[in-house]
């Protein structure tokens, strides 16, 4: 075998290594990903399993159905309640709250997005 061949089997080796590593940093990343999803996936669960259909709420100045800011206030609070979503108030006292706040919104905001259809659908026959 000429020293051609084997660089040339060595060049192929490290590009398949960097793509072997490539596809588990990207399945890490989807890991990190789906953690917040799963214990979204937990409460819609533990809600539904109390029968509770109501949606988050963010504390605050002005109350908002997070996820719905620009929807109806009053006609979703009648279809399904609101409970209130701990530490999401307007006013922020380091970064490391307003950060808190940011996943704290993220979480409300894919639960009621779940939830909504859900209370919907079970509060229709009500």
């Amino acid at each position: 075998m000429g020293i051609k061949m084997k660089k040339y089997i060595v060049a192929s080796v490290c590009a398949l290594a960097a793509c072997g590593n490539y596809d588990v940093t990207k399945s890490q990343q989807e890991q990190e990903i789906q953690k917040p999803l799963n214990k979204v996936m937990q409460a819609v669960d533990m809600a539904k399993s109390k029968s509770d259909y109501r949606l988050y709420m963010a504390l605050g100045r002005k109350l908002t159905i997070l996820g719905f800011e620009n929807e109806n206030f009053e006609k979703i609070k009648s279809q399904c309640g609101l409970k209130p979503m701990k530490g999401t108030g307007d006013v922020f006292k380091s970064t490391d709250a307003k950060k808190e706040r940011r996943l704290k919104y993220q979480f409300a905001k894919q639960f009621n997005e779940i939830m909504y259809p859900l209370c919907l659908k079970n509060n229709n026959g009500s």
